[in-house]
């Protein structure tokens, strides 16, 4: 954890004020907020200590689309500390799609550009699945950046704090793991990270179950996926949480909801950043901000020829979408 370039820079925000646009709900303050380039419309970003939201529509109109999310899990993406310009953005999530909000400026440097006063920028991201569909300039007069405080000090105050590594908010009761959940060993390649075996459960369901001692969660039924030779493979499927079987042994478990936790608490809804902490440090091999983390059990001893896998995913909000054991057909 690192601390972030804005402590000695709160001072720019004078540089931020410019006109402003559509209006906050009553008891809210400005994010970010501007008129969108070629386009009679405007967008929003509105914020106070429990609540943010975004609103974009026709100018001097009720918005078209009107979105909401809690202080606590909003995703909120802080300036970074380098280069000339300083920019921040917020994204909103609806469904499928994703609404980044981004607001910045130049820093002045020269007392041409001190005279000058700063350059703003802004825009909107719209994405379905993580990939971008379109992206919004706003009209550089119209930019209403609030950089220095705010949001940040909302998230901080809540409880949160922001890791750069991971790129992602942390709630500070989740203390990194020690000694480390991740078990080092050389492997082929270098040096690698294994799960111990104690850790592949979700919600008390284990690879080694079988569908005798699932029968509380179900029935299996018949899948249309086969194995190469031709075996059928059936599932289980409860509140979120999916088991395969084959010959009614289990062969993949994945959890979708935050109701199948392992045993040291990684669930689905949790940011990287969390998930780091959980698992003690970054796995060898990855990068705190990838999409996906894939960890292998742990041998249990000589001769062990496991290849159970553990696979936790990240979604377009960079939170645990899903947690997936994956194990070698019987």
């Amino acid at each position: 954890m690192t601390s972030h370039p804005r402590s000695g820079l709160l001072c720019l925000t004078l540089f931020t004020a410019t006109a402003a646009n559509a209006e906050c709900p009553q008891g809210q303050y400005d994010f970010n907020s501007c008129r969108i380039e070629g386009r009679n419309t405007e967008v929003s970003v509105c914020y106070d200590n429990n609540t943010a939201t975004y609103s974009y529509g026709p100018v001097g109109k009720p918005p078209e689309l009107f979105l909401t999310e809690p202080i606590d899990t909003v995703d909120y993406q802080p300036w970074h500390g380098v280069g000339k310009a300083i920019f921040e953005s917020v994204t909103f999530y609806n469904g499928d799609y994703a609404y980044q909000v981004g607001g910045g400026f130049d820093r002045p440097f020269s007392e041409e550009e001190m005279e000058q006063g700063p350059h703003h920028f802004g825009w909107i991201d719209i994405s379905k699945h993580g990939k971008s569909l379109a992206t919004l300039e706003c009209v550089p007069d119209t930019v209403s950046f609030g950089f220095g405080g705010g949001i940040y000090d909302m998230k901080e105050a809540a409880g949160y704090e922001w890791d750069d590594l991971a790129l992602s908010w942390v709630d500070k009761a989740i203390k990194t793991s020690e000694p480390p959940l991740l078990i080092s060993q050389q492997g082929a390649n270098g040096p690698q990270n294994c799960l111990p075996a104690s850790e592949f459960s979700l919600g008390g369901v284990t690879i080694y179950d079988t569908a005798m001692s699932l029968a509380k969660l179900g029935s299996p039924e018949a899948t249309s996926a086969t194995t190469p030779e031709g075996l059928t493979v059936d599932q289980i499927t409860s509140h979120g949480l999916e088991v395969s079987l084959m010959d009614e042994a289990v062969i993949g478990i994945t959890a979708a909801t935050e109701d199948w936790p392992t045993p040291s608490g990684l669930k689905v809804g949790l940011t990287r950043g969390e998930v780091v902490r959980i698992l003690g440090h970054v796995p060898a091999g990855v990068y705190p901000a990838d999409d996906q983390f894939t960890l292998p059990i742990c041998p249990a001893g000589e001769g062990d020829a496991s290849e159970w896998t553990a696979e936790i995913d990240f979604g377009q909000d960079r939170r645990v979408a899903t947690i997936s054991f994956l194990g070698p057909l019987p």
